[in-house]
């Protein structure tokens, strides 16, 4: 009896199975019926349940296999079933770019995101090809021309003075941007207008393409020749989240543009009262922080009368100099008050935090071309101020520091002696 049982297993075993009869014979508890000797063991489970998992689709491997006439139990579309053995064997999951998530840890996505996972080689592109496959996102097509031996001039920029790196940022492709970055890419280059590949993905709203450029070191406060900045095109398209980001990451949001405008103007022109509600909470908070920490180094010794211009905010990783331009009224000063600048080192982690003291960045103050004086001899965060009625000009020297994180403050107060 147990060889005609093996042979009607083997009879039945041989017939090809339907789609639906595969589903009953899976869902039916089978285990239940069988004898002992045939009852399944955990790894058997396991590996019902990964061929269950398997993606359902079918890929010709580069094998010599003629892909044009499907082998024998292939449909026309060159589908197999799913219970056949060739499908079992060949079922991939093909992202386009040879990557097989199934057995990849994080450390090595990170690695293919950075361009580092092997030593890809292929013929060279073209600058112009080159070009081309940055603007369609053609991932491999860059990483292999990137590996090669050919040198290219990532900075290349076309007639319109679109650049490698604004080209990857304008279509938001953050991978082809992290292999550019790797290479050495210059991320603060300009188009002949000044737009920044910064501006071109705050404007897009790529939040994630955003966040690459900050922390590659683009310039959060760079202006265009209309005097522009990212958050002012963030603001104009009603692109909350990335406004949220670039003033975490210290724009400025009281920077005029050529028509005398700020990103609140182009806030309430997208009419979004959240891009609106973020700006006037962001001033408010940068404000009473300024105003709380001058009272505290004073301890309660100095009253803040009137703000002579709008609290600014710089990177000092944006460059060692730091100049704006504003407007003064001269009024009657009451005896004892007088004007002072005051220069804060922030920081804009979980909440915004300032201080005027410890080691300092600023070199010099030149109001006018005349040069201020600290008040205190041992800091250099405080000096007299002496404006002008009229259009003044100020200009800070600070310290070289491309890679600083800090933030400064900037602001002037009429104040007077309690």
């Amino acid at each position: 009896s147990l060889d005609s049982e093996e042979r009607e297993g083997e009879e039945t075993t041989a017939k090809p199975r339907t789609g639906e009869d595969f589903r009953e014979r899976r869902d039916r508890p089978e285990d239940a019926q069988r004898p002992g000797w045939e009852r399944r063991t955990p790894s058997d489970d396991r590996k019902k349940r990964r061929e269950d998992s398997e993606p359902r689709l079918f890929m010709a491997c580069d094998d010599g296999q003629d892909t044009q006439h499907p082998p024998e139990g292939a449909d026309k579309s060159g589908m197999f079933p799913v219970g056949h053995s060739t499908y079992k064997s060949q079922a991939t999951l093909s992202l386009g770019m040879d990557l097989n998530l199934d057995w990849m840890t994080l450390d090595d996505f990170q690695k293919h995101l950075n361009g580092e996972d092997e030593i890809l080689s292929g013929p060279p592109l073209s600058p112009s090809e080159l070009r081309d496959a940055v603007k369609s996102g053609d991932y491999m097509a860059v990483k292999l021309a990137l590996n090669s031996k050919e040198d290219y001039n990532l900075d290349q920029e076309d007639v319109s003075g679109m650049s490698l790196s604004m080209l990857a940022a304008a279509g938001g492709q953050d991978d082809i941007l992290r292999l550019l970055i790797k290479k050495g890419v210059r991320v603060n280059a300009r188009q002949k207008n000044g737009t920044t590949a910064l501006m071109h993905a705050a404007e897009k709203n790529f939040l994630t393409t955003v966040a690459i450029l900050l922390e590659a070191g683009s310039y959060v406060n760079a202006q265009t020749l209309s005097g522009e900045t990212a958050l002012m095109k963030a603001c104009k398209r009603g692109n909350a989240d990335v406004v949220r980001l670039l003033l975490e990451y210290g724009a400025d949001c009281n920077i005029l543009s050529k028509h005398k405008t700020t990103a609140m103007h182009f806030a309430k022109l997208s009419n979004n009262l959240m891009v609106c509600d973020l700006i006037k909470d962001h001033i408010s908070m940068l404000s009473s922080v300024a105003e709380d920490t001058i009272r505290a180094y004073f301890e309660s010794r100095l009253v803040l009368l009137e703000p002579v211009f709008p609290l600014a905010c710089h990177r000092l990783c944006e460059g060692p100099d730091f100049s704006l331009e504003f407007g003064f009224k001269s009024q009657p000063q009451p005896e004892g008050s007088g004007i002072l600048l005051f220069i804060f080192h922030a920081n804009f982690l979980n909440e915004i935090t300032a201080r005027l003291c410890g080691p300092c960045s600023v070199h010099a103050v030149v109001l006018n071309d005349k040069f201020q004086l600290p008040i205190f001899l041992d800091s250099h965060f405080i000096y007299s101020f002496s404006p002008i009625p009229g259009i003044n000009r100020l200009f800070i020297r600070l310290a070289d520091t491309p890679t600083a994180k800090v933030k400064l403050l900037i602001c002037a107060y009429r104040v007077q002696l309690q």
